[in-house]
Protein backbone atom coordinates (compact mmCIF):
# COMPACT_ATOMS: atom_id res chain seq x y z
CA UNK A 1 0.00 0.00 0.00
CA UNK A 2 1.50 3.19 -1.14
CA UNK A 3 1.62 6.04 1.10
CA UNK A 4 -1.11 8.51 1.40
CA UNK A 5 0.26 11.97 0.02
CA UNK A 6 -1.12 15.12 1.04
CA UNK A 7 -1.82 18.46 -1.47
CA UNK A 8 2.04 19.26 -1.21
CA UNK A 9 2.97 15.97 -2.14
CA UNK A 10 4.33 14.53 1.20
CA UNK A 11 3.28 11.50 3.05
CA UNK A 12 0.32 12.58 5.50
CA UNK A 13 1.41 13.65 8.77
CA UNK A 14 4.94 14.87 7.44
CA UNK A 15 3.92 17.52 6.21
CA UNK A 16 4.03 20.96 8.03
CA UNK A 17 0.89 22.95 6.52
CA UNK A 18 -1.53 19.44 6.55
CA UNK A 19 -0.53 17.99 10.09
CA UNK A 20 -2.32 18.66 12.92
CA UNK A 21 -1.52 22.01 14.50
CA UNK A 22 0.45 21.36 18.12
CA UNK A 23 -1.94 21.80 21.21
CA UNK A 24 -1.63 25.69 22.60
CA UNK A 25 -0.99 26.89 18.88
CA UNK A 26 -2.79 28.39 16.47
CA UNK A 27 -2.67 27.54 12.54
CA UNK A 28 -1.80 31.02 11.89
CA UNK A 29 0.35 33.46 13.47
CA UNK A 30 1.86 36.91 13.31
CA UNK A 31 5.51 37.63 12.68
CA UNK A 32 7.91 41.06 11.99
CA UNK A 33 11.11 40.59 9.96
CA UNK A 34 13.16 41.30 12.45
CA UNK A 35 11.65 39.30 15.37
CA UNK A 36 12.91 35.69 16.60
CA UNK A 37 9.38 34.40 17.76
CA UNK A 38 5.81 34.19 16.39
CA UNK A 39 2.37 35.64 18.06
CA UNK A 40 -1.13 35.00 18.12
CA UNK A 41 -2.01 38.89 17.81
CA UNK A 42 -0.88 41.62 16.78
CA UNK A 43 -2.09 43.11 20.12
CA UNK A 44 0.50 41.14 21.81
CA UNK A 45 2.03 43.44 24.48
CA UNK A 46 5.30 41.64 23.66
CA UNK A 47 5.44 42.32 20.32
CA UNK A 48 4.96 45.80 20.85
CA UNK A 49 7.36 46.53 23.62
CA UNK A 50 10.06 44.62 21.02
CA UNK A 51 9.00 46.92 18.24
CA UNK A 52 9.57 50.14 21.02
CA UNK A 53 12.54 48.70 21.95
CA UNK A 54 13.81 48.67 18.56
CA UNK A 55 12.68 52.04 18.14
CA UNK A 56 14.40 53.05 20.97
CA UNK A 57 18.02 51.98 19.69
CA UNK A 58 17.59 52.93 16.28
CA UNK A 59 16.61 50.01 14.33
CA UNK A 60 14.47 49.38 12.08
CA UNK A 61 10.81 48.51 13.02
CA UNK A 62 8.98 46.33 10.79
CA UNK A 63 5.64 45.59 10.47
CA UNK A 64 3.54 42.47 11.93
CA UNK A 65 2.63 39.95 8.71
CA UNK A 66 0.38 37.11 9.20
CA UNK A 67 1.89 33.84 8.33
CA UNK A 68 1.00 29.89 8.00
CA UNK A 69 2.73 28.14 11.69
CA UNK A 70 4.34 25.74 9.76
CA UNK A 71 6.35 28.77 7.68
CA UNK A 72 7.21 30.60 11.43
CA UNK A 73 8.49 27.28 12.77
CA UNK A 74 10.56 26.72 9.90
CA UNK A 75 11.81 29.86 10.15
CA UNK A 76 13.15 28.66 13.75
CA UNK A 77 10.92 30.96 15.57
CA UNK A 78 9.33 30.05 18.82
CA UNK A 79 6.18 30.70 20.61
CA UNK A 80 6.09 33.95 22.24
CA UNK A 81 5.22 33.10 26.01
CA UNK A 82 2.81 35.68 26.55
CA UNK A 83 0.40 34.52 23.49
CA UNK A 84 0.58 30.87 24.09
CA UNK A 85 1.18 30.01 27.86
CA UNK A 86 -0.42 26.46 27.56
CA UNK A 87 1.94 25.71 24.54
CA UNK A 88 4.84 22.97 25.37
CA UNK A 89 7.77 22.33 22.63
CA UNK A 90 8.45 19.09 23.86
CA UNK A 91 6.95 16.82 26.75
CA UNK A 92 10.03 17.31 28.81
CA UNK A 93 9.27 21.60 28.72
CA UNK A 94 8.26 22.67 32.08
CA UNK A 95 6.68 25.96 33.31
CA UNK A 96 8.65 27.52 35.89
CA UNK A 97 9.87 30.88 37.23
CA UNK A 98 13.09 32.62 36.88
CA UNK A 99 15.00 35.05 38.89
CA UNK A 100 16.22 38.13 36.06
CA UNK A 101 17.77 40.72 38.31
CA UNK A 102 15.42 41.08 41.36
CA UNK A 103 12.36 39.98 39.72
CA UNK A 104 10.83 36.37 39.26
CA UNK A 105 8.86 35.86 35.91
CA UNK A 106 7.26 33.25 33.98
CA UNK A 107 9.61 30.75 31.59
CA UNK A 108 9.58 27.54 29.88
CA UNK A 109 12.42 24.94 31.41
CA UNK A 110 13.63 23.03 28.79
CA UNK A 111 16.70 20.98 29.71
CA UNK A 112 18.52 20.50 32.64
CA UNK A 113 21.81 20.10 32.74
CA UNK A 114 24.32 19.19 35.83
CA UNK A 115 27.59 20.84 36.17
CA UNK A 116 31.44 18.87 36.94
CA UNK A 117 31.15 20.62 40.51
CA UNK A 118 27.15 19.10 40.85
CA UNK A 119 25.78 22.37 40.49
CA UNK A 120 21.99 21.99 38.53
CA UNK A 121 22.07 24.80 35.19
CA UNK A 122 18.41 24.88 33.30
CA UNK A 123 17.93 25.84 29.68
CA UNK A 124 14.91 28.52 30.23
CA UNK A 125 12.90 30.71 27.93
CA UNK A 126 11.19 33.70 28.97
CA UNK A 127 9.99 37.63 28.48
CA UNK A 128 11.98 40.20 29.44
CA UNK A 129 11.88 44.17 28.09
CA UNK A 130 9.82 42.63 25.26
CA UNK A 131 12.49 40.36 24.17
CA UNK A 132 12.32 36.31 24.36
CA UNK A 133 15.43 35.15 25.79
CA UNK A 134 16.81 31.53 26.07
CA UNK A 135 19.54 31.15 28.41
CA UNK A 136 21.28 28.96 31.03
CA UNK A 137 20.55 29.48 34.35
CA UNK A 138 21.55 28.70 37.69
CA UNK A 139 19.54 26.20 39.79
CA UNK A 140 19.19 29.43 42.36
CA UNK A 141 17.82 31.33 39.51
CA UNK A 142 15.07 28.89 39.15
CA UNK A 143 11.62 27.52 40.71
CA UNK A 144 8.27 25.35 39.90
CA UNK A 145 5.68 27.57 38.72
CA UNK A 146 2.63 28.07 40.83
Amino acid sequence: MADERCDHGLIVGQCGHCKPVPRGLTASVWITRGGSVFHRSVACEALADGQARAARFGRQVHEPSRVALADAMAQGRGACIPCFPAYRPTSTTKPCLVRVDAQWLRGLLTEWRRGADGRWTGVVSYVAHGEQVTVLKDQDDLRPAP
